[in-house]
């Protein structure tokens, strides 16, 4: 249970409404509330097809066509019916001496040639047909005749013609749907997504096309294009950082710190880059988190040029391997997964420790058997039988594997070992509000609060306890007092910008203006406070973006790709950076601004109903 995790639910929850946004051109608020008015519809088929448009038919055609309806219609062939246009000796038409024609006789002449057109679309004679559809141009400059030329390009896998004649087609039609639709899959095929994404907003901003059918469509060119910068941005940038301070606090805080190793020698440089790194990273900072990685990774070279020297040196061996332990579980906690098992597994070659096992077995859990993963705290109490540290990560494991009674048990050998061991009394409490058991979370809570009375941990984790049984209120009351001890040893990281986060997240699950401000005012103090929290700038660029502050939640989107360790969560984060870029790009249309414009005011004025 964290205020990450309520983040990252807050984020999850409204990717269904930053999808819309794009799709109804709105603001993240407009676009939830046309999310939940969308009625669910079969979805269209969206290949292209000749248009039918009959909006040029004469009155006279149409009192023809309804009284032959019950009759089968005979298609319009050579030999069926011949043409009213002139033709040459080869059947072809004779527009030679248009200009002498009449305006009647264009616009009929113009039709009959499209209906020719359509009649060879229908039977894939797309080349015919494209010939008869730039006949009828000649005659007259209409949008469906680009149109369909553009349709017997997309039957060809012809996409720059089909968008080049569908352009032509816009320019006389800028809101033809069909016309837009159909140049955005031209768009999508050759790997222009940001185009392809404009044109069905358009689509969707003409409010003549099926909404339900557009999203899906939207949302697999947006996943398209995040997962091509994406990979353009890994690809180009392979250095991985730490991940945000407070989870890295939260952690190494149950280890016992160990701020000195055996023939400790002050004249070594490697023993001076070792000793630097452990004295950093147990000062639980944000500037000492970063020392320390870069000590430990340093040392652990150095160490290793020494071991080649000395290959049966038991002193450097085991210095080594404090270096490797260290560093491979940094490179863990930077998603480095392949790095932190070669460092670990190494590191017990040379000198197996607790912590070494303990490490392993955190790293292999995704990997490994429920008994391997376990023999790793066996050989752990194997070297250390009464080291709380162990019982605590069991406990743990079978906690997350919903195997309470088992967990209880390792918690309170915990507390047993090591009565000032803060997280002990809080995995107990938790523990059994997940048994249901909600009076013995509170009395543990209390135990937690009444031996512990200055620590942030307890009020943080009880209010998340009671904000996910929905009570706010309280909840946030235990937020304030968490925010109000960490800001008392502000040289030391307890649970962080763990509270922040967290209250911010309830007042935003209630949207009013005065928790709007405050949600926001809470989540730049998290971001301000801890430069790698992804999560406080994937919140406040929701946030941002409901401001209609794009820029801004754009450039806190990227920063949250950037920072992400997985790559679902930089996916998720560049995903959205995408989207804004698109909205912004749609706000910059007068035309489309205007439209959208309009249907906020629409939304506000339906919403204050």
């Amino acid at each position: 249970m964290s205020s990450d995790n309520s983040i990252k639910g807050f984020v999850s929850r409204n990717r269904t409404a930053i999808i819309a946004t794009i799709a109804a051109g709105t603001t993240a608020v407009g676009a939830y509330y046309y999310y939940t008015q969308l009625q669910a519809q079969q979805q269209e088929n969206v290949r292209p097809k000749e248009d039918t448009d009959k909006s040029t038919a004469t009155k006279k055609e149409k009192k023809k066509s309804k009284g032959k309806e019950s009759k089968k219609p005979q298609e319009d062939t050579p030999t069926t019916k011949k043409p009213i246009y002139l033709v040459d000796s080869n059947g072809e038409p004779n527009l030679s001496d248009i200009d002498s024609l009449t305006e009647e006789t264009k616009n009929e002449w113009a039709m009959a040639l499209k209906d020719k057109g359509n009649e060879l679309f229908k039977t894939s004679k797309f080349e015919d047909a494209i010939k008869y559809y730039h006949y009828a141009l000649k005659l007259k400059d209409d949008p469906i005749y680009y149109s369909n030329i553009s349709a017997c390009y997309a039957s060809l896998l012809q996409y720059e013609k089909v968008i080049e004649y569908a352009t032509k087609a816009l320019k006389l039609r800028p809101t033809f749907s069909k016309v837009l639709m159909r140049r955005a899959l031209a768009y999508e095929a050759m790997g222009n997504f940001g185009d392809a994404m404009f044109d069905i907003s358009a689509c969707s901003l003409n409010g003549d096309m099926n909404d339900a059918s557009i999203e899906p469509i939207l949302e697999r060119i947006l996943n398209k294009q995040a997962e091509f910068v994406l990979k353009e941005k890994i690809s180009a940038n392979k250095e991985q950082n730490l991940p945000s301070s407070t989870p890295l606090a939260s952690f190494f805080r149950v280890f016992k710190p160990e701020t000195s190793f055996a023939n400790y020698e002050e004249s070594n440089e490697a023993d001076r880059e070792l000793m630097n790194g452990l004295t950093n990273l147990y000062k639980n900072s944000e500037e000492g988190f970063q020392i320390a990685d870069k000590s430990f990774l340093k040392a652990a070279e150095l160490f290793k040029d020494q071991l080649s020297q000395n290959k049966d040196n038991e002193a450097i061996k085991e210095k080594t391997a404090i270096a490797l332990e260290y560093s491979g579980i940094l490179y863990y906690m930077k998603n480095e997964t392949l790095k932190a098992h070669d460092s670990i597994k190494s590191a017990i070659e040379l000198h197996p420790r607790v912590n070494s096992y303990i490490y392993q077995s955190l790293i292999g859990s995704d990997s490994t058997t429920t008994s391997e993963y376990l023999q790793n705290f066996d050989k752990a109490l194997e070297l250390e039988p009464n080291n709380p540290a162990i019982y605590y990560h069991r406990g743990q494991s079978y906690f997350i594997a919903q195997q309470y009674e088992k967990a209880g048990k390792d918690f309170d050998k915990v507390k047993e070992l090591d009565e000032n061991n803060i997280f002990a009394y809080i995995q107990l409490a938790c523990l059994a509000y997940r048994e249901s058991k909600f009076d013995d979370c509170e009395t543990l809570f209390s135990e937690a609060r009444r031996k512990f009375p200055t620590a942030p941990e307890v009020p943080n984790f009880f209010a998340e306890v009671l904000a996910d049984r929905g009570e706010s209120e309280k909840a946030m009351k235990e937020f304030d007092k968490a925010i109000e001890l960490e800001a008392k040893t502000p040289e030391e990281i307890h649970v962080g910008i763990a509270p922040l986060i967290g209250k911010a997240t309830l007042l935003i699950s209630k949207p009013t203006v005065e928790n709007f401000v405050e949600g926001i005012q809470l989540l730049q103090e998290a971001c301000d406070k801890d430069p790698r929290s992804e999560q406080a700038r994937l919140g406040l660029a929701q946030l941002k973006l409901q401001q209609e502050d794009i820029d801004e939640a754009i450039q806190l989107f990227e920063e949250a790709a950037e920072l992400a360790k997985s790559y679902e969560e930089k996916l998720q984060a560049t995903t959205f950076a995408e989207a804004a870029k698109i909205q912004k790009r749609i706000r910059a249309d007068p035309a489309m601004d205007a439209k959208i414009r309009q249907t906020i005011e629409q939304m506000r004025s339906q919403m204050s109903m």
